[in-house]
This record gives C-alpha cells, structure tokens and sequence, in this order.
C-alpha cells in the first residue's frame, strides 16, 4: 500500500496529554479580568460576603462552577458528534456564551464576546500538559528525508495552542498545513477536515495515510476521507467509546516509532 502523503492527529499522535491541575481557576482568573478588570481573587465568592455597591457581574464561585459544567458539557457534545456524517464544530463564541455563560448577566456575556478565543486558549492551554509520543521526532526526519509532505488535521478547541506548542518545540517547519476544527469549522468525523489536508499538500487524498488515536473520530474519518490506508496509534488510559463503531484501522501500532519502523520496511 503506497504512501505519498501523511496526515497526523495532533493529540495522541504528535503529543500525548495529562491534565493540568487547576486549570479551571486560570481560566476563572481570565474571565474574572475581563468581567470585572481586575484579578478574581479580589473579588468575594459568594454574593453574600460582597457589598452591594460593589456586587460582580458574576461570583467568582459562578464562574469556576461554569468554566467545569460548560466543558463537561461541550465534551458530552463532541461525542455525540462522532455519530453524525457531517458535524461542525462549537464556534469559540458559542463555547463561551452557550456553555460557559448561558445564565450570566447581558452585561457580563456582552464583555466576554470579544474575548472569546482569548478563553478557549487559555482552557486548550491550561487543561492539557503535553508531552511529545515516542518516535514521533524521528518519524517527522524520516518524512521529511524521503520527501514525503505532512499535514495536520485535528480537532481542537483552540488550533493556535497547537501551533503555539509546534513552533515552541521547533517543529513547525516540519508540517505544509495545519489544518484545526475550529479554525475550518468542521470536526472529525467530518471528512472534510482530511480532505482539506489532503489538498493542502497536493496529494490526492486515496494516496494519503492518516494517523490517529481514536477509532470514533480519527479511523472513521478516514475511512469517510477515503484514505490510502488508516492508522491507530492508540494513547493508553484513554476514555472508552460511547457507542459501537464499525470502522477499522488499515495498521495499529503502539506510537509513532511503530509506524516509522512499517514504514522504513516498506521502504527497503
């Protein structure tokens, strides 16, 4: 099976994640900026302990307490969203008013529009600590030696963490594309998402391998794509699909250096 061009997954393919403790109060600290221009641990958190006069838009106890539900929520969406053939992806606007301030104050939600990506980066960047795969580095040499384009085509809350993290890593030049839900405004399995990496390094997508974590999202959208071949490089410890899916990966191997050492076989 002939491989022209690669498209990686960028969590659980490019880095694997641990959560970042305490996340929620960094992101409370931004939104409590916004809202009230100052830092939130000067304001009370409850309404009781404040003066009326000088009573917040929101509590700080609100805005913790919504920071949680809104992503719990917008992560109970996203699986659903693996069912759809089709599904767009949760504009940073509506992750914050929806789903975060759906209950707050017009005043309040009216300041936070603006803001808006600003939040959805400090969540991406404040919930996962990334580390890079095992054999990822190399196998991003190997393309690159042997002339093989790669893009990126990934979901994400905030794609400019993302790119933020390559380019932090000196990684960046190693990608022609990267390609993130938020930004096009579709989400695996929408294959829409491959088929613009596909087209962004010139490849026509059937001679395109991708490579992903997850059978819901990354294998099912690739086998939607019509992919050369579909790859599995599962993370340990992930979360359990929802609900039965039928699409099976073309190769799984443990990480990155699995596939780079199938690929150098192929080669030789």
């Amino acid at each position: 099976m002939s491989l022209s061009g690669l498209i990686l997954d960028f969590g659980g393919v490019i880095v694997q994640s641990a959560k970042g403790e305490g996340w929620e109060e960094k992101v409370t600290d931004l939104i409590g900026g916004i809202l009230h221009g100052t830092d939130t641990d000067t304001v009370s958190p409850t309404d009781a302990d404040v003066n009326a006069t000088r009573s917040p838009l929101v509590t700080r106890e609100t805005i913790v307490a919504d920071v949680v539900a809104g992503e719990t929520a917008v992560k109970l969406l996203r699986n659903a969203m693996s069912r759809p053939r089709f599904p767009k992806e949760v504009s940073h606007e509506s992750y914050v008013l929806d789903f975060i301030a759906a209950d707050w104050p017009d005043e309040a939600r009216e300041l936070l529009q603006p803001h808006a990506s600003e939040i959805c980066y400090s969540v991406g960047i404040n919930q996962e600590i990334r580390t890079l795969r095992t054999g990822i580095l190399e196998l991003l040499a190997w393309c690159k030696k042997t002339g093989i384009p790669v893009s990126i085509a990934s979901n994400a809350l905030s794609g400019q963490v993302h790119r933020d993290f390559l380019a932090e890593h000196g990684l960046s030049d190693y990608f022609f594309a990267e390609i993130y839900s938020d930004e096009a405004g579709v989400r695996k399995p929408n294959p829409q998402l491959i088929l613009q990496a596909a087209e962004a390094i010139g490849i026509p997508v059937d001679q395109c391998w991708y490579v992903g974590d997850r059978i819901d999202r990354d294998v099912l959208c690739g086998v939607r794509a019509g992919v050369g071949a579909t790859v599995l490089t599962p993370v340990p410890g992930a979360s359990t699909r929802p609900f039965t899916v039928l699409a099976e990966p073309t190769y799984t191997f443990d990480n990155p250096a699995g596939l780079l050492n199938h690929l150098q076989g192929l080669s030789s």
